[in-house]
């Protein structure tokens, strides 16, 4: 039986959605929008579930993305709306008190991963000057995304990219001087990584998701083009060239329509779990575990040092040794993959089919780890990675945090027509997205 045919999402075109929006601020909210700003989402070729472990990532931002349109306030107020038929619930109103970790601890309202912001752009503030929002600053804000929300492809961290954003232009001395036109040239890179910084504070002490900063630091540094190199040691990012990719490949987010939440304690779980295990080994971070420049024999001699200290416990940390085990492997794997794929994308010796194979067969592995070891895939995301390589693709893999979201699947463009067909078949409510590295968060 025919099910309903494969939809390709489209980013639209910034400024008719810019447009739009603003009309509807003023007819929501009686009075005109300050300004408008951008965040994308993004998709990672690898680096799931390593971030937190200081492990190289490799994201780049999406076209997609969420746009903010706002207006100061002075008492202290944030109203909120959201145009996405999902979470749109009217307007919501947040009182100073009603913003920060402790008023968000028992609810898990979209609202907070902006007032979460507010709050951390706040904290930010106490160190920084120019970033100290005055005490009575609130804010009317209007929400629209052209990301599917759920779809694992970072739609909470652009919210929360545009929003710090728009709180810093219209609430901070950073912003009253440098009029809005003037924003995206007056932030330099250190501001953007502060700034991602804040993001992540927000969403780890207000919302409760355990993100590691992957999903902030790729909408908010970016670049047109590139993948960012990421290591989350430091927090220092390498832009690579794709070209070399896209000159006779795709690459292809496909939403499963299964919808991935951070914050439902599952993502937290795989963490505790080779956390435990990092401190059996007894490193804080589990990058250091390996070399510089790691190897899958380097993983080997890891694992049979944890063997050989949880050989006469039962449990660890009251957790399953064997659970602890397969997170330790994944994240390993994991941080052997991206290493491998920064040094292949920053090479020019090699030819554009003997990248594409090799990156696609990195995606498989990262997949294969991401199911088998991390344990956070699910039978959509497994039989779509299954169609995509029976329909020709080089590679595929969830990516996100799991149990949802979205595959990443790198084609060629001839084979696309034969993989649509077969998506169409597998599933309800799959949705596709070009995949083009595109700019960080900005004002409009």
């Amino acid at each position: 039986m025919r099910t309903t045919d494969a939809v390709w999402l489209a980013p639209g075109e910034p400024q008719e959605i810019q447009s739009d929006l603003v009309s509807r601020f003023q007819q929501e909210y009686g009075r005109a929008a300050s300004g408008t700003w951008f965040a994308p989402g993004r998709a990672n070729l690898n680096g799931e579930h390593i971030d937190f472990h200081a492990g190289r990532c490799l994201p780049m931002a999406l076209a997609h993305g969420t746009y903010v349109a706002a207006a100061p306030r002075t008492d202290g107020q944030l109203r909120l709306r959201t145009l996405d038929a999902s979470l749109d619930d009217g307007v919501t109103t947040l009182t100073p008190e009603q913003i920060g970790p402790d008023a968000a601890a028992d609810d898990a309202h979209w609202s907070h991963y902006v007032s979460g912001v507010l709050w951390a752009l706040r904290e930010l503030g106490t160190t920084q000057p120019a970033f100290a929002v005055d005490p009575d600053f609130g804010a009317d804000l209007l929400v629209v995304s052209t990301l599917p929300i759920g779809g694992g492809l970072s739609s909470s961290a652009a919210l929360e990219c545009a929003s710090i954003l728009a709180f810093l232009a219209l609430g901070t001395p950073f912003g009253q001087d440098n009029p809005l036109q003037d924003l995206n040239a007056a932030l330099t890179r250190q501001n953007r990584k502060d700034l991602a910084a804040a993001c992540v504070r927000a969403e780890v002490e207000v919302v409760g998701a355990g993100t590691g900063g992957l999903d902030q630091t790729a909408a908010m540094r970016a670049r047109p083009g590139k993948v960012l190199s990421l290591d989350c040691r430091d927090f220092s990012v390498a832009p690579l060239d794709i070209g070399c990719i896209q000159r006779g490949y795709r690459l292809i987010a496909v939403d499963t329509g299964e919808a991935h939440r951070l914050a439902d304690g599952q993502f937290g779980d795989r963490r505790a779990d080779a956390e435990a295990a990092a401190r059996l080994l007894g490193f804080d971070r589990l990058r250091d575990a390996l070399p510089e420049h790691p190897r899958k024999a380097d993983v080997s001699h890891v694992l049979e040092e944890f063997d050989r200290l949880a050989e006469q416990l039962e449990t660890l940390e009251g957790r399953s040794i064997a659970a602890c085990r397969r997170r330790l492997r994944h994240a390993l794997t994991e941080m052997v993959r991206s290493e491998k794929l920064h040094h292949l994308l920053s090479g020019e010796a090699y030819g554009v089919r003997h990248i594409a194979s090799t990156v696609g067969d990195i995606l498989t592995a990262g997949h294969m780890s991401m199911r088998d070891d991390a344990e956070v895939s699910f039978d959509v995301a497994d039989l779509v990675v299954e169609t995509a390589l029976a329909q020709g693709a080089e590679g595929a893999r969830l990516i996100g945090g799991g149990f949802g979201g979205s595959v990443l699947v790198l084609i060629s463009p001839a084979a696309i027509p034969k993989l649509t067909a077969a998506l169409e078949r597998i599933s309800r409510g799959i949705r596709l997205l070009d995949v083009a590295p595109s700019a960080a968060a900005h004002a409009l």
